[in-house]
C-alpha cells in the first residue's frame, strides 16, 4: 500500500488516480471506469449543477512504452466521492490518508500565510525609518546616534549598516544596471528596473547594507552575488523588454558598449580605451569580472577573460 502524495497543479491540489488505485488495491482501469461513471451522473444532474472540476480533472502520463495513457487528478471532493463507495478497511483507511493529507497540507498554507501576513514588508520599514529620521534630523540629533537607531532597525533583520556612503564590496542598483548594461529609454542606468528584478529573486538579508541617504532616508546597495544574480536573470529570460513590477512595466534598453565594472565606487566603462585600463583589473576574480560585464556571453573582443557579445 503506497503513501497517497498531493499534486499540485496551478492553483489546485490533487491526488493522482493510479496513486488511488495503488492504494486501495484496485486495478486502475476499473477505477477510472468507476469515475467516468461518476462524471456522467454529476454531468446529468441539471438542477444542482456540479462542477467536475471541483471533483475531478482529466490529466494523462507517458507509460513505459511511451504511449499518452489517460489518468484522472482527484480533488479533496473527489477522494471523497470515491470513498463514499468502498466499504471495510479499504473504505476507512482510503479516507483517513487522503483527509490526513489534504488537512496536512492546508495547515501548512495556513501557517505560511499567517507568517507571511505578520511579517512586517521591507517597505513598511523603510516608510517607518524616514519618519524618524527626519524627525531625528529636525531634532539636530547626533549622527552616531543615528547610526545606533538604523542597527536597531535593521539589524534584526539580518541586514547591516553602513557607517557613511562608502561601501566597499557593495552595489547600488544604479552600479548594477551599468555593470549588466541595463538602461532606460532616456539612456540611464535604469535602476527601478533593477529594483523590480531583484524583488523577483531570493535575495537573503546578508546580500544587502543599508546606507544613510540624505538626511530622511536610506538606500540598499547588495554584494557581488546579487549583481550576478541580476545578470543571471537576465540571460535566463531572454533579455526583456520591460520588467513588470506592481502595476507598473519598465522598459530595458540593453547596452553592450555601456556594460562594465565598478572600482572604487566608480563605473569603468570596459570599451572605452580612455576609460579602461588592465590595471583596473588587478583585484577581481574571474568569478566577480564575469558578473561584471554584463553577461553578454562570449567574444573574441572582449577585455581579458570578460563576457561580452552583440546583442541580436
Amino acid at each position: 500500500m503506497n503513501e497517497l502524495t498531493i499534486v499540485r497543479r496551478n492553483s489546485g491540489a490533487y491526488i493522482d488516480s493510479r496513486d488511488v488505485a495503488v492504494f486501495i488495491g484496485k486495478d486502475h482501469r476499473n477505477l477510472l471506469r468507476d469515475i467516468r461513471g461518476y462524471c456522467e451522473i454529476l454531468n446529468k444532474s441539471n438542477e444542482l449543477r456540479f462542477e467536475l472540476i471541483n471533483f475531478f480533472v482529466e490529466s494523462s502520463y507517458i507509460d513505459s512504452r511511451g504511449r499518452r495513457k489517460l489518468c484522472y487528478l482527484l480533488t479533496k471532493q473527489g477522494c471523497e466521492l470515491c470513498a463514499n463507495k468502498l466499504s471495510g478497511a479499504k473504505g476507512v483507511l482510503f479516507t483517513a490518508a487522503y483527509v490526513a493529507k489534504f488537512n496536512e497540507m492546508e495547515a501548512a498554507e495556513r501557517e505560511a500565510a499567517i507568517k507571511a501576513y505578520a511579517k512586517p514588508r521591507l517597505s513598511e520599514f523603510n516608510s517607518a525609518v524616514k519618519n524618524v529620521l527626519s524627525g531625528m534630523s529636525q531634532a539636530l540629533i547626533a549622527p552616531d546616534d543615528v547610526m545606533k537607531f538604523l542597527s536597531g532597525v535593521y539589524n534584526p533583520l539580518g541586514i547591516k549598516v553602513s557607517e557613511d556612503g562608502h561601501t566597499p564590496c557593495y552595489y547600488t542598483v544604479t552600479d548594477i544596471a551599468q555593470v549588466n548594461g541595463i538602461y532606460s529609454e532616456s539612456g540611464r542606468p535604469h535602476s527601478h528596473a533593477v529594483s523590480a528584478i531583484i524583488s523577483k529573486l531570493n535575495i537573503h538579508e546578508s546580500q544587502m547594507v543599508v546606507v544613510p541617504y540624505g538626511l530622511v532616508g536610506v538606500t540598499f546597495r547588495y554584494d557581488i552575488d546579487v549583481m550576478c544574480a541580476v545578470g543571471d536573470w537576465i540571460t535566463k529570460n531572454g533579455y526583456p523588454s520591460e520588467v513588470p513590477h506592481l502595476n507598473f512595466d519598465y522598459h530595458i534598453y540593453y547596452k553592450r558598449d555601456k556594460a562594465g565594472l565598478i572600482r572604487d565606487g566608480f563605473f569603468i566603462n570596459l570599451y572605452d580605451d580612455d576609460d579602461f585600463d588592465d590595471a583596473d583589473l588587478d583585484g577581481y576574480t574571474a568569478e566577480e569580472l564575469d558578473a561584471m560585464c554584463g553577461k553578454f556571453g562570449d567574444c573574441d573582443d572582449c577585455p581579458g577573460f570578460l563576457a561580452c557579445c552583440e546583442m541580436d
